[in-house]
């Protein structure tokens, strides 16, 4: 398990050295948040599908009224 982990760090270690695998690495990242907040998304509505519009439509109505200065 130790040497295995020691070849992960010197993997990513040598991706950060250049820009291309930084980069890459941050889109990685990038992309796991999100997946994760779509999980978390779907995982919230999944009881109740009725209030997934209702929800929406309650933001998005907050929002224009906030806009408006309502």
């Amino acid at each position: 398990m130790k040497t295995m982990m020691q070849k992960l760090y010197v993997k990513v270690q040598g991706a950060l050295q250049n820009q291309k695998g930084a980069q890459a690495i941050e889109w990685i990242a990038l992309a796991g948040v999100v997946i994760a907040v779509f999980g978390a998304v779907i995982t919230y509505f999944k009881g109740n599908p009725d209030g997934v519009g209702k929800s929406i439509g309650e933001t998005l109505g907050n929002i224009i009224g906030d806009l408006d200065g309502k």
